[in-house]
C-alpha cells in the first residue's frame, strides 16, 4: 500500500507539471525559492554527462525533491542576436517566459499556439501564427504563412494532458496527435520547404513521466491521462533520437523543464496543495532548460534534465530503444504522408 501511495503521489506531481489544470494560490512560489534558484546561477553551468539513478521511482522522485533549488538556469551568454526561433505555445505558461528569455538574447520570435490562454497578456516584439497542432491542416496553414528566411532554433513547447479519451480531426487520440504527431508533421515541412537553417537546432519537450511508458504508437488508445501523457513523452525521446539519425546535420535536443506550477486557477488545498507549495518550480524556472537548449553547446541527441544537467541514458532505458524508435518514426511519415508536399528539398540521409 506504502509503495503505490507513493507512485500515485510522484505521478500526481508529474501530472501537474505538463497538464492544463491551473492553480491560483500562486503564493506557494516563494522568496526562498527564487532566493536559491539566484544562488544556484551563479555558478557556471555544467555541461559533464551524468547518469540519474536506475529505479524509475527513485529518479523521478529526487528529481522532483531537489528541484526547488538545484534547477539549472542558463547564462546569460551567448546571445542570439538576429537568430530566428519559432516555437509552438510560446505565449502561455511555460513558453511564455521561453519566448521572454529569447527576446531578451535578442532572438526574432515567432509563435505558432492555437490562441492567447484567457488572462494571458501579449508579448511585445513577436510574430504570432494560429495553429492547432490536432488539426494537421491548420500547420500547413502556419508554415504556409512563415517567410523564407530560415528558421535557426525551432522549439516543441506545446503539449497536452487530456482527461478523457479524446480524436484529433484525422482520428487520432488526441495527446498523441498533439505532442507527437503535430510536432513531427511542422518539423517535417520546415525540412522539405528548406525552411530550417542547415544548422538548425531543433528542440522538443519531454519528461521524466517517460521512464513509466514502454510504447508510443498511433495506434494504442487512451487508458488514463498520465499513462496516455507518458507515452508521448517516451514518443518525443525517440522523435529526437530519429531526428538526430535521418537529418545528422541538425541538432535535436530533448528537454526535461521540471515540474512547473503551470497557470494559476482554482484553489487546491489539502495534500496537493501543500506538495505543490514544498516541490514545485515556477514557470520561468521551468522555461530554463528550453533557453538552455537553444544558446549552449549540448551533444545532437542530447536529452537536458532541469536537476541532472546532461543526461546519460542507460543502454537499457527505454528511451534508448532504437528499434520502436524507428517503427515510430515509419508510423509519423505515413500519417503526414498526404500533407506533405511531392517536391522534397530535405536532406534525408
Amino acid at each position: 500500500m506504502g509503495h503505490r501511495l507513493l507512485t500515485f503521489t510522484i505521478m500526481t506531481i508529474i501530472v501537474f507539471c505538463h497538464s492544463n489544470v491551473n492553480f491560483r494560490n500562486h503564493s506557494v512560489i516563494t522568496d526562498e525559492h527564487t532566493e536559491a534558484q539566484r544562488d544556484f546561477a551563479g555558478s557556471a553551468l555544467d555541461l559533464a554527462p551524468r547518469r540519474p539513478p536506475a529505479n524509475t521511482l527513485l529518479r523521478i522522485f529526487s528529481g522532483i525533491v531537489c528541484q526547488r533549488g538545484r534547477s539549472r538556469v542558463c547564462p546569460p551568454l551567448p546571445r542570439l542576436d538576429g537568430k530566428r526561433v519559432l516555437i509552438t505555445g510560446g505565449t502561455a505558461g511555460v513558453g511564455e517566459f521561453v519566448t521572454r528569455g529569447l527576446l531578451e538574447r535578442g532572438a526574432l520570435v515567432t509563435t505558432m499556439s492555437r490562441g492567447r490562454s484567457q488572462g494571458s497578456a501579449r508579448v511585445p516584439g513577436i510574430t504570432e501564427l494560429t495553429a492547432d497542432l490536432a488539426q494537421f491542416s491548420t500547420v500547413v496553414d502556419a508554415v504556409n504563412q512563415l517567410d523564407t528566411a530560415p528558421v535557426d532554433i525551432l522549439i516543441c513547447n506545446s503539449g497536452v494532458l487530456m482527461s478523457q479519451n479524446e480524436f484529433s480531426s484525422s482520428g487520432l487520440e488526441k495527446t498523441f496527435a498533439v505532442n507527437v504527431a503535430g510536432h513531427h508533421l511542422l518539423y517535417r515541412l520546415l525540412i522539405q520547404r528548406g525552411l530550417l537553417a542547415p544548422d538548425a537546432r531543433l528542440i522538443i519537450t519531454t519528461g521524466d513521466i517517460y521512464r513509466s511508458a514502454e510504447h508510443c504508437s498511433k495506434d494504442l488508445p487512451f487508458d488514463s491521462p498520465a499513462r496516455t501523457y507518458a507515452r508521448s513523452k517516451l514518443g518525443n525521446l525517440w522523435q529526437v533520437s530519429e531526428l538526430s539519425w535521418h537529418f545528422p546535420h541538425l541538432t535535436a535536443i530533448a528537454i526535461h523543464p521540471g515540474v512547473v506550477a503551470s497557470g494559476f486557477a482554482g484553489a487546491k488545498g489539502g495534500l496537493a496543495g501543500w506538495l505543490r507549495g514544498k516541490l514545485l518550480i515556477d514557470e520561468q524556472a521551468g522555461a530554463q532548460a528550453a533557453l538552455i537548449a537553444a544558446t549552449q553547446q549540448l551533444p545532437r541527441g542530447a536529452y537536458w534534465h532541469n536537476v541532472f544537467g546532461l543526461v546519460d541514458l542507460a543502454d537499457d532505458d527505454p528511451g534508448q530503444d532504437e528499434d520502436q524508435a524507428g517503427v515510430l518514426w515509419e508510423q509519423l511519415e505515413w500519417l503526414i504522408a498526404p500533407y506533405l508536399s511531392s517536391a522534397d528539398t530535405g536532406s534525408e540521409q
